[in-house]
């Protein structure tokens, strides 16, 4: 087979029962070896017997991805695309009820025996209605987490046949009565299984290694000990008259200057001289002194500037205040 029919990934594989026609109906969205989406179907019996899906779903753009097709028995089939919304034929009248009454397009549908039936949304809730078959998976979904199936299929042919694939990347199915094609099954489930251990393993395993911890406070006496030295304390290399200085020291602070107010120390550019201990007062601090003292001997006359007249009667005169910036005003 030329690359250009060979399915490198499927999208979408749907098989139909054999009805008027010599070989069972088959619908195939992929990409194939090329690289390029197609869509594959049985010859002239797909377009005979489903007449307005064939049409339907050359008119989707991005057919092969977007289109999810599925077959139920006789000549039911259910087909959707997001965004272009859905064609159906034979399904039951509850179901289509609920797709009409819905605000979006189904993203799978599967179809089964005595009207059964399941929906899921792109949102991830889903509905479904199985008339008594498929006990199994009824039960299933009943008590599954909401929004947790991925993807469901039920059988056309049995009552009881089903597979169901939930999000943690589990399944369960029921095939019981389908020896001829069950070993194939089962090698593809176990191959996948081995694949999602791995997985899992991989990604448990860390990515890097952490070093041990460690004490920040540790003392010097647990460094290794320095050349030349008998033991790892504080002393330094033994040295012999006029030795030059190793490169390195002992685990000590260096040395520093105390703090002084003053800049350098003495000797140094920028040293400035304390003052001395008996600083004379300028000129301008004498001033300062003299005029509060002025001040002062103003305030002590003004208090005595009352005149007594004679027979006790103390007038009050207008006496002057000092007001912050050398003004003054009479208060009378």
């Amino acid at each position: 087979m030329s690359p250009a029919w060979r399915i490198a990934q499927p999208y979408c594989l749907a098989l139909g029962p054999q009805n008027n026609s010599p070989e069972p109906i088959w619908y195939i969205g992929c990409k194939v070896v090329e690289g390029q989406d197609k869509i594959f179907y049985s010859q002239n019996t797909f377009d005979l017997n489903y007449p307005d899906l064939s049409r339907w779903s050359k008119t989707i753009p991005n057919g092969p991805r977007a289109c999810h097709v599925v077959f139920g028995p006789g000549l039911s089939y259910f087909a959707c695309a997001q965004g272009y919304g859905s064609i159906w034929a034979g399904v039951p009248g509850e179901m289509t009820d609920k797709v009409q009454k819905a605000y979006e397009t189904p993203s799978q549908v599967a179809l089964g025996l005595n009207n059964a039936w399941f929906v899921m949304w792109p949102d991830g809730y889903y509905s479904w209605k199985f008339y008594g078959s498929y006990s199994g998976l009824d039960q299933i979904l009943k008590y599954a987490e909401p929004r947790s199936v991925s993807y469901l299929a039920i059988s056309p042919y049995n009552k009881e046949h089903y597979f169901v694939a939930f999000k943690d990347r589990t399944v369960k199915y029921n095939f019981v009565g389908a020896p001829q094609w069950m070993p194939q099954m089962q090698q593809v489930f176990s191959e996948w299984q081995a694949e999602i251990m791995a997985r899992q393993a991989a990604l448990q395993q860390p990515q890097y290694s952490m070093a041990p911890p460690h004490n920040r406070l540790q003392s010097f006496s647990s460094l290794p000990p320095m050349p030349g030295t008998p033991n790892s304390g504080f002393l330094s290399p033994t040295m012999t008259p006029q030795s030059p200085l190793p490169p390195f020291a002992t685990p000590m602070t260096p040395p520093f200057s105390p703090y002084n107010p003053y800049g350098p120390p003495p000797g140094q550019p920028g040293y400035m001289a304390p003052p001395p201990p008996n600083m004379q007062r300028s000129s301008s601090t004498e001033k300062r002194k003299s005029f509060f003292h002025r001040d002062s001997t103003s305030r002590e006359s003004s208090r005595n500037s009352s005149i007594v007249a004679a027979g006790g009667t103390a007038i009050k005169v207008g006496s002057v205040i000092a007001q912050e910036g050398g003004q003054t005003c009479n208060v009378m």
